[in-house]
């Protein structure tokens, strides 16, 4: 019982401070918007994109290798095992964070040149160089405080490292890029970069005062040969997905440049990448709160043996992930005008977000299951059908780019991401041994359809969305998609943390 509290008050944690960091994010992006326009968050993103391929080459799949290593280590209740685990995950996350952050800077002017061609963002590729081994170990450092379920102090260090980057961006951006596109993009980077030395040193001062007593112990060479079987299918997996990633991401805008304008393109690529995405992705801080706290619990289970545990687990996280992502995906598309208005004051914004709204059924679903996958140590086969789907997007992209522009990249988003998530479905009930029901996914689409017909008839967001939300309650209740076992559960898990908090 109190594991099962503890869980749960974790997620709850988690899930309200990925919120509210996701709420400063949009606030960001709105007023960025205001600063450089949505050629200039086009522009942006390709940088981010670029930094993001050197971020997971540098962290080598280290973050999840270990956490899973630090939360087997300490459900064993081996506290020197816990600090070689990290002793052994920085050392390794220091010496490639290195060497990708300075090969990112050594490469700025040929990826800016060949790859952005916009030599205007150089300076902002090297100072994403520069601070890129800060951001590596700050992912080993949070994979430490989750797997030991230390989630407090490491959300309050993430909440004052956001603002942080924020506030200073903000002031470099009003007093010394003012209307500058290469100083603003700088400042940006800089901002985020200067958060992240924040964050590691802050985290790393914590870790030490609460590990300094405690010996470390256990053999080095077997921690070192654990780690490399977790990290080397780790970062095959983000090196492959990454590199993927990155040239469907060049892709687009330069597809969309075939098809509309290179400012259209950038236009287009920024507004569905920085603003639909944040506001379509934004109720899915509750599913990473938990994917994020499901790695280490399955690990645990796993090195334990405890297999009655894992089915229920999957069970539980599958069937609730997909009503939740029925009542998001039909909010979105019934209130998408509105939302796109209200929060960027862009119609477009709004027609993508309804383009996009029905992919969150599979996009929450993928979340929750990548969660599962790495908690049962499935890196392997994750690296697979990340490579062949990404393969199938670049092809696609060059395909039906030029030809139908916008539409022919959701086509190519809604096919790649469906298959990759049947493949790991497929393969993490396989491992799991859980058995479900086609029910329980085809109920809660069918209780979408229904409530989501007559709410499309009125007007007004707000009647809209609270009349969907009681059909859609209404018709899980009487579909049995919300069963009395459910309802029994939620009511326990409820009861517990009030009479914790009590």
């Amino acid at each position: 019982m109190a594991k099962r509290s503890s869980i749960l008050g974790g997620a709850l944690l988690l899930t309200a401070v990925n919120l509210l960091l996701r709420l400063i994010s949009i606030g960001f992006n709105v007023f960025l918007t205001d600063r450089i326009g949505a050629a200039g968050l086009g522009l942006l993103q390709l940088i981010y994109t670029v930094g993001m391929f050197a971020m997971l080459a540098g962290t080598g799949g280290i973050r999840v290798a270990s956490m899973c290593l630090t939360a087997e280590e300490f459900g064993h209740r081996r506290s020197g095992g816990v600090r070689l685990a990290m002793r052994t995950s920085l050392r390794w996350g220091v010496l490639v964070s290195g060497a990708a952050g300075a090969a990112l800077c050594f490469l700025s002017a040929p990826i800016a040149s060949i790859l952005l061609r916009d030599l205007r963002t150089v300076p902002a590729l090297q100072v994403m160089g520069l601070f890129l081994p800060f951001s590596c170990l700050c992912g080993i450092m949070t994979g430490y405080f989750t797997a030991c379920s230390r989630i407090r102090q490491m959300v309050g260090v993430e909440i004052a490292e956001r603002l942080i980057s924020v506030l200073l961006t903000v002031g470099m951006l009003v007093f010394w890029a003012k209307d500058d596109l290469a100083r603003a993009c700088c400042a940006i980077l800089l901002g985020s970069g200067l958060g992240s030395v924040f964050d590691f040193f802050l985290l790393f001062f914590l870790y030490r005062r609460q590990t300094r007593a405690e010996p470390i112990a256990g053999s080095r060479a077997d921690m070192r040969r654990r780690l490399r079987q977790l990290c080397v299918p780790l970062a095959l997996n983000d090196v492959l997905r990454a590199g993927l990633t990155a040239a469907e991401h060049f892709l687009i805008p330069f597809g969309l440049a075939r098809y509309a304008g290179t400012e259209q393109a950038l236009a287009d690529y920024g507004t569905i990448h920085a603003m639909v995405f944040p506001v379509l992705m934004f109720p899915a801080a509750v599913l990473y709160a938990v994917s994020d706290l499901l790695v280490p619990e399955l690990s645990r289970c796993r090195a334990m043996g405890r297999s009655l545990r894992i089915v229920d687990l999957t069970d539980k996280c599958l069937r609730m992930t997909a009503l939740f992502s029925a009542a998001a995906a039909g909010f979105f598309f019934l209130n998408a005008d509105a939302l796109g208005q209200t929060v960027y004051g862009s119609p477009d914004a709004g027609y993508y977000l309804r383009c996009f709204a029905p992919a969150a059924l599979m996009l929450y679903l993928d979340a929750i299951t990548d969660g599962m996958l790495k908690g049962l140590a499935q890196q392997v086969s994750c690296v697979r059908y990340n490579t062949v789907t990404s393969l199938l997007d670049v092809i696609l992209l060059l395909a039906l780019l030029p030809r139908w522009g916008v539409g022919g990249y959701l086509f190519s988003f809604v096919v790649t991401h469906a298959i990759n998530l049947f493949l790991s479905l497929r393969r993490l009930l396989l491992i799991s041994g859980h058995q479900p029901q086609a029910s329980d996914f085809f109920r809660p689409l069918s209780c979408l359809l229904c409530a989501a017909l007559p709410s499309a008839l009125l007007r007004g967001a707000v009647t809209r969305s609270v009349v969907f939300f009681l059909l859609l309650l209404g018709f899980f209740l009487l579909s049995d998609a919300l069963s009395a076992r459910d309802r029994q559960w939620l009511r326990g898990i409820s009861f517990d943390r009030r009479k914790k908090l009590g």
